[in-house]
């Protein structure tokens, strides 16, 4: 059984909260000058033991964990301050999201729902209370009073709410999460994978299949050491495949700067950045060493009885790449080609949508990003660059292509495809140079045509297929509740799902015609019109003259409130402000030779400004009510005006 639960750490209180996934009962133990629950939460904390039950958290493997590990292992020397201090020393060492008890030490099996989501990744950080706003919950809370803060009794209770609802939130957060359990619990239970699999992101999964094909002793030098190729420079010239060819002259100097690239590598990771923007084809291509990206901007195309849109994409472009050509980390070397090209033979024997499959294209897809991994075991940066290089090269060889049949227009091209425009008495042309593509660099693509195409940028556009299906990109993505749930890793729950009504009213203005002051008016979900404000470091948000939470839902009224935040400067209020790039050192030497309230120009801004509290309107000076709780929510005045023009801003003819 899942057993979720959630700590809270104070000086004078610890809260312990548990609750059985599937039930509505939360038990909540109190360690405090009040009250002591230590001997009756041993007590449930040994019962669970002796059940083998999981305990379920987020970030409980970085955060919660190690103080419950504390607990049970220094039970009778254990109170609220010993508990508040060792709280304080995992935040203060930013170790939030690491595993810092070992699977073999932990006393209680872990679920931790923030690490298996891989939201412990730093460009996917997702909070609790991000999850609130994004699950459309009731109520979106966040802790009540400073960590630091001694509170009485009445606060405790409070605080025990507070617990009891990051609990229900978690077991709501939970039954999201299933399907992406149930896989990893049927990799365990048929003997695919084995160690902490619960917690392993997707990304995780699959790098530990491949190492399990290829063999650990060959994946890792000792223990957990991981054999690597390190490089100081990776010359591109000596990476490019003796394929790669082109006719027409922009083509070939694109081809000649790759070759006169070299990318080095420092001991903090590159120094230079190559980067090369152009236009082909008449549009503009922006190469760097990740991809290529290029798209007309702010224009519509529509399917109709002479001109059709084509789309073409190579599936998994990268591992496709390295599969194609035999390419390797070159410490796993022929050992690493053979089982890599085996997952593709494995995968086509299972049915798509069972967990084998999805295991063997985790696998598959894996393998590149960690390739650029300075701690993984496929670390090489020249494998990385000879995929992602050589991915861009033989895709423009695709558009060049494409670009010499008459009447067709290149629409985008985005590292593992491209869309094209063209008249419908040409489509046999454009398969045959696709056809030849294919032959010649030993890809295959993914045919796909659209009715219609509404492009911002690169990033940002609708596209409708011909069976009605709708591709939502950038600022026009919003997750169907209905659908998207459904999926094993959910709908991008990192997202901000911040104004869903100003993006479907410009889908529905777009696609159906219909006049966005109409459109905003058929939504009927109060959520999609709720937005989301996060506070970081000192920072204090304001509605009115009233400090809020870290974390505000709220939406756009014609009688509310204006909201702003109000941040401390980095200087001492009043000082003059300091010249940027300089030494602290030497700012310091000045500073202290200087009168009190001195300006010196070697040290401080040409302008003689000075720090000042830092005040930032937000929505424009517009008014605001706070609704996190949902039922604050109020028809009779929301501003439909603001969300009208939000969605005219995305909105194209």
């Amino acid at each position: 059984m899942f057993q979720v639960y959630d700590l809270e750490t104070f000086i004078n209180c610890f809260l312990f909260g548990i609750s059985p996934y599937g039930e509505d009962k939360v038990e909540v133990f109190e360690i405090s000058d009040r009250r002591n629950d230590r001997d009756l939460l041993l007590k449930h904390l040994g019962f669970i033991r002796s059940k083998g039950d999981i305990l379920v958290g987020y970030n409980n493997l970085g955060f919660d964990y190690p103080i419950l590990h504390q607990l049970l292992h220094e039970p009778y020397t254990f109170d609220a301050l010993k508990a508040y201090n060792l709280a304080q020393t995992i935040i203060s060492q930013q170790v939030y999201g690491r595993t810092n008890i070992r699977l073999s030490d932990r006393l209680i099996p872990q679920l931790d729902l923030m690490k298996m989501n891989h939201f412990d990744n730093p460009a996917k950080r997702t909070r609790l209370k991000d999850l609130q706003f994004a699950m459309r919950s009731e109520s979106v809370e966040d802790l009540p009073y400073p960590a630091h803060m001694k509170l009485n009794s009445e606060q405790m209770d409070e605080l025990v709410l507070y617990n009891v609802h990051d609990i229900t939130e978690t077991k709501k957060f939970l039954g999201k999460c299933m399907p992406m359990i149930n896989i990893r619990q049927e990799l365990v239970a048929n003997g695919t994978l084995a160690g902490d699999v619960l917690n392993f992101s997707d990304v995780k999964l699959g790098t530990e299949y491949l190492i399990k094909k290829i063999g650990r002793t060959k994946c890792f030098l000792s223990g957990s050491t991981p054999r690597q190729t390190k490089r100081h420079e990776i010359n591109f010239s000596h990476l490019i495949l003796p394929h790669t060819a082109f006719t027409t002259q922009p083509f070939q100097d694109v081809l000649e700067w790759f070759k006169s690239q070299v990318y080095y590598i420092g001991r903090t990771g590159a120094s230079q950045r190559p980067g090369l923007e152009t236009t082909l084809a008449g549009i503009d291509f922006k190469f760097g060493i990740g991809g290529v990206h290029a798209s007309v901007e702010r224009k519509v195309y529509r399917s109709n009885e002479t001109h059709v849109i084509k789309d073409v994409d190579v599936a998994g472009m990268y591992p496709a790449v390295a599969l194609a050509n035999g390419m390797y980390p070159e410490h796993l070397g022929q050992d690493f080609a053979t089982a890599y090209r085996q997952l593709s033979v494995d995968r086509a024997q299972y049915p798509k949508g069972s967990t084998m499959n999805l295991i063997l294209k985790l696998a598959n897809n894996g393998v590149f990003g960690n390739s650029n991994n300075e701690y993984s075991c496929f670390y090489d940066p020249k494998y990385t660059f000879n995929t992602t290089i050589n991915g861009q090269l033989q895709l423009i060889m695709l558009v060049e292509m494409l670009s010499l049949i008459p009447g067709l227009e290149i629409i985008q091209a985005n590292t593992d495809g491209t869309t094209v425009y063209m008249p419908r008495d040409m489509v046999p042309w454009f398969q045959s140079w696709c056809h030849y593509w294919e032959e010649v660099t030993k890809l295959k693509l993914e045919h796909a045509e659209y009715r219609s195409m509404f492009i911002r940028d690169v990033n940002n556009y609708v596209a409708v297929d011909v069976k009605g299906t709708i591709k939502r990109k950038g600022c026009y993505w919003y997750p169907i509740v209905d659908a998207d749930y459904q999926g094993s890793s959910g709908p991008n729950w990192n997202k901000d799902f911040s104004n869903l009504a100003s993006i479907k009213c410009a889908e529905a203005s777009m696609l159906h015609n219909v006049p966005p002051e109409i459109a905003i008016r058929t939504l009927t979900d109060p959520f999609d019109f709720m937005l989301r404000y996060k506070t970081q470091g000192d920072a204090t948000v304001y509605l009115g003259e009233k400090a809020m939470l870290r974390t505000v839902r709220y939406y756009v009224s014609t009688a509310g409130e204006k909201m702003k935040k109000i941040a401390k400067p980095k200087g001492e209020i009043g000082a003059y402000k300091r010249k940027n790039k300089l030494i602290d050192e030497f700012f310091n030497q000045v500073l202290a030779s200087l009168p009190p309230d001195t300006w010196d120009a070697r040290i401080h801004t040409g302008n003689k400004s000075r720090y000042t509290m830092a005040v930032t309107n937000i929505e424009n000076g517009r008014l605001v009510k706070c609704c996190n709780l949902a039922t604050d929510f109020n028809w009779s005045d929301v501003d439909f005006d603001y969300y009208i023009e939000e969605a005219r801003k995305i909105i194209l003819c």
